[in-house]
């Protein structure tokens, strides 16, 4: 209902008639005591309080279903499950080399690692679809219940096809840029937006996109230049490079998040295989 917000439109995505959800929603609000939707408008959406009542409902859902798929796990031989979520700005040695050492000191236990955006991560971390996110450190990240704490930082670079890459910021005036739709990647362009500022660099944005490998194949196929940080130069295509520039002083850090609602033994243990930086 919540995500549909409508009885018509959840009753189609259910395959359930209209009236048997809507005696549900009644019948659950009658038990609880209060309203869980305000069905005054156009749309159904929740109230204040069914807002609370839904998070917590979601998590839930989400930690029962992963209690079932652990309890599998265990009867086959693991020791345990984790589902991380990344940023594509976190794509680094640093993950790789430090799951390598969870693994040699905590055998048996599964890691899933999921690519998303940021905002995906911290609503997945709320609803318990994951465990923990790696994602780009800066104020307009966060959310009430969900803490962070800051594992690395990286120089950002310009990413240019390879052989190309220009020594001074002022070397990228009127140079063409391929950034990542800002929808998407909104506290990333908000570290670049003050970056440039600070270094008197208008950048001209003449393509966007969301995916990570379509930025760097339309850097590939010259139609721009691009900031990445400095720890993915590892990940690149060989077809490009990822260097310092002179005049540009800025750094990116990535934090890893977590739910404080859905904390466990094992994720400390995750936790403490990666140092806070001070």
């Amino acid at each position: 209902m919540a995500d549909a917000q409508g009885f018509r439109a959840a009753a189609e995505l259910l395959n359930i008639a209209q009236p048997a959800i809507s005696k549900a929603v009644k019948d659950t609000e009658v038990d609880l005591g209060f309203r869980i939707f305000d069905r005054s408008g156009p749309r159904v959406l929740p109230t204040p309080e069914g807002v609370v009542f839904l998070d917590d409902a979601r998590q839930t859902v989400a930690q029962f279903e992963r209690t079932i798929r652990a309890s599998r796990q265990n009867a086959a031989g693991a020791r345990g499950h984790i589902i991380v979520g990344y940023s594509a700005l976190a794509a680094s040695r640093q993950i790789s080399e430090t799951l390598d050492a969870f693994h040699h000191s905590i055998p048996g236990v599964q890691v899933e690692m999921h690519v998303m955006s940021t905002d995906n991560m911290l609503k997945n971390l709320k609803s318990g679809v994951i465990d923990l996110g790696f994602l780009l450190s800066h104020p307009t990240v966060g959310a009430p219940g969900i803490d962070q704490m800051p594992v690395w930082s990286s120089s950002i670079g310009i990413v240019t096809p390879a052989g190309e890459a220009p020594a001074r910021v002022k070397d990228l005036d009127g140079v063409p840029f391929v950034m990542g739709l800002r929808e998407n990647w909104r506290s990333w362009r908000a570290l670049l937006d003050s970056a440039c500022d600070h270094a008197n660099l208008s950048t001209v944005v003449v393509d966007e996109a969301w995916d990570v490998q379509v930025i760097l194949q339309r850097v590939a196929e010259r139609r721009g230049v691009t900031f990445f940080p400095m720890s993915m130069a590892d990940s690149l295509p060989a077809a490009l490079e990822l260097a310092l520039i002179d005049g540009l002083d800025a750094e990116a850090t990535i934090s890893m998040a977590w739910s404080t609602k859905a904390d466990t033994s094992l994720l400390r243990q995750f936790r403490n295989h990666f140092p806070q930086l001070a």
